[in-house]
């Protein structure tokens, strides 16, 4: 830390800034921390002045860089400060192509279908009164069509690779496991699983992220995270 100096991590509050903030501590970096409130559900403008994109999380190196992107940071933290590779699998079924094509599933291809659930929420939040059950009926056909479908094949996926390991990369948690709670926590919160317990292995790999001291630490620093909120 002493020739790295300490990154500094620009927070939204309720966002993917989360797991950030959770690999940092996991990690025991060093680090300062900046705590920012959405302003009706968007980003404050305080962080378009230290990125053009006002994007959360940012985080800020020591040398003045502005590293946005969830699994960009994060893989900048664990090639940085995972000297010993205990957060980067053990080399065999947990390698290196196992990690980057987890984090890509659930940072493009899950990270869509959230956001697609997301802007229906908010859309149908957002609706005058009279139009609201156009959008909830909208929203119920594109569910039944395809939405559901899309989560369950996603959701079945990751219970398979789960099987006989506590996280996606093993023993410890790993760059897909800090990106998958985000787009999980949304999914769970915001009651866009049909049936959750058809997923016994994800449900038990949640739990098991928030029972870490990490995680816990994360959230008294972060004071709290909610994705149940319809903001972005």
């Amino acid at each position: 830390m002493s020739t790295l100096g300490k990154p500094t991590l620009h927070y939204l509050n309720d966002s993917a800034s989360h797991r950030v903030l959770w690999a940092l501590e996991e990690l025991g970096v060093e680090y300062n921390l900046v705590l920012h409130q959405r302003i009706k559900g968007r980003s404050p403008p305080e962080l378009f002045k230290t990125h053009p994109l006002g994007k959360s999380p940012q985080l800020v190196l020591a040398t003045g860089r502005v590293l946005i992107e969830s699994s960009n940071v994060i893989k900048y933290l664990l090639d940085t400060y995972d000297t010993e590779g205990k957060f980067r699998g053990d080399g065999v079924r947990n390698d290196a192509i196992r990690e980057d094509e987890l984090s890509d599933l659930v940072s493009s291809s899950m990270n869509g279908i959230m956001g697609t659930g997301v802007i229906f929420l908010a859309l149908a939040h957002a609706s005058p009164f009279f139009a609201r059950p156009i959008m909830n009926g909208i929203w119920k056909g594109l569910r039944s069509a395809f939405f559901d479908a899309e989560v369950e094949k996603f959701l079945s996926y990751l219970d398979d690779q789960l099987k006989g390991q506590e996280f996606l990369m093993g023993a410890l948690p790993g760059r897909p496991d800090f990106l998958l709670t985000f787009v999980y926590d949304n999914f769970e919160q915001r009651k866009l699983i049909k049936t959750p317990s058809n997923y016994p292995l994800v449900q038990e790999w949640s739990k098991r992220c928030k029972a870490r001291p990490a995680w816990q630490r994360s959230m008294e620093k972060g004071n709290g995270y909610d994705c149940s909120t319809l903001g972005f």
